[in-house]
């Protein structure tokens, strides 16, 4: 009974770490639509800035799908920003990957999150690809 008590308590002690994102799940034509832009992209580096801290993907672009005036500027950097390590929403990639991402133009620089559009999954990404280049853009409001 002294086992079960003491690991009762020690059981309560512990703390497990929580993300804190949240998304609502969005139809992918909709984060289209909704994005500053939507690039396939392939990472070529990856870093960490000082302030605000952040990751930073260096990329080549392979497609611009959507872009407006402000992400065609920003794009020009080979750069996106994301919250660090996955944490709070910040959309993991690795070296070399090659994505689909959309995003915002924030401050002046593209950042994108777990919570914008994302295709990771190659088959994903040729699958889609029609309706990347040419249906979901025809199907977009104009604002």
């Amino acid at each position: 009974m002294k086992r079960f008590l003491i690991l009762f308590i020690l059981g309560s002690l512990t703390i497990d770490y929580t993300n804190g994102c949240r998304c609502a799940f969005t139809p992918l034509q909709n984060s289209f639509c909704s994005s500053d832009f939507v690039i396939k992209i392939k990472v070529t580096d990856t870093g960490k800035t000082q302030e605000p801290i952040s990751t930073i993907y260096h990329v080549d672009i392979l497609e611009t799908y959507r872009a407006n005036p402000k992400a065609v500027e920003a794009l020009k950097l080979k750069y996106l920003l994301t919250h660090p390590d996955g944490g709070m929403c910040g959309l993991p990639l690795e070296r070399d990957q090659v994505a689909v991402v959309g995003g915002k133009i924030i401050d002046g620089k593209p950042e994108i999150s777990i919570c914008n559009l994302h295709i990771e999954n190659p088959q994903k990404i040729e699958a889609e690809s029609v309706n990347l280049r040419e249906n979901f853009s025809k199907n977009c409001a104009t604002a």
